[in-house]
């Protein structure tokens, strides 16, 4: 049974049509990525994933239960957490505190001032907190401020705080956007190996780190699905090299 469920979800702003009759099935403990050129909706549905905008028309279902028109807070209270492209950490926190107060929020609710104390008699706070280090590659900067990780690591630690929240379903927008070519690997090698505990939607234009990552791709267009399949039927569809990849061979 399909974990997420989109069924003809549309995004109308005015006479423009952003997203057109979308629908998709994530599996659990998948990695399903959206793409298509500049334009062409996925981030728009992506952010009707999240609970971040409501869509026009459609429904969507995560667990069985309809999302279709829940805010971002109640979505992430069901079991969804989205990272995103900009990075949102607190810069002169350590590694570890940004971690770990999304982790207390999620046991304890909205902020508090004594946010800190006592956080050993939060029950299995500290060996999540050390897990998720582990997930993302941070366990030897979990000492360091935040602001001076190189950015690749910046970026995996926005992975790592939304971790912290043990999500069931992890959005992933543009998680390899800037990074050079070692910190790519690194950041796919990871990411890869979270599949054993979350399940992955993924907005990412390197095609690279899609072909490297993806159970299943979904091609946009004007704000249409033009292919959905595994990444050798994405490859070899001559309909998506036109519109996107350019040929890839």
């Amino acid at each position: 049974m399909a974990i997420l469920e989109a069924r003809g979800v549309t995004k109308r702003y005015g006479g423009l049509v952003a997203v057109d009759n979308v629908s998709l099935d994530v599996e659990p403990n998948t990695i399903t990525a959206l793409i298509g050129p500049n334009g062409a909706g996925k981030t728009t549905f992506f952010r009707m994933l999240a609970g971040e905008i409501p869509p026009t028309q459609g429904e969507i279902t995560f667990k069985g239960q309809r999302i279709t028109n829940l805010n971002v807070t109640r979505v992430s209270q069901l079991g969804i957490a989205k990272s995103y492209q900009v990075t949102q950490i607190f810069p002169k926190l350590t590694v570890e505190q940004n971690i770990t107060i999304p982790a207390l929020a999620a046991r304890r609710g909205p902020f508090r001032v004594d946010i800190f104390r006592a956080i050993g008699k939060v029950d299995g706070l500290k060996p999540l907190v050390q897990r998720v280090l582990g997930q993302m590659g941070l366990t030897s900067r979990a000492h360091a401020r935040a602001d001076d990780l190189s950015y690749g690591e910046k970026r995996r630690l926005e992975i790592a705080i939304a971790l912290a929240t043990e999500p069931e379903l992890l959005l992933l927008d543009e998680p390899a956007a800037g990074m050079g070519a070692e910190e790519t690997h690194d950041t796919v090698a990871l990411i890869k190996q979270l599949r054993e505990h979350v399940t992955i939607v993924i907005v990412e234009h390197d095609m690279d780190v899609i072909f490297g990552l993806a159970d299943r791709i979904m091609v946009l267009q004007d704000g249409k699905t033009i292919a959905l399949g595994s990444p050798a039927e994405i490859r070899g569809n001559a309909r998506v090299q036109e519109a996107y990849l350019g040929g890839i061979e």
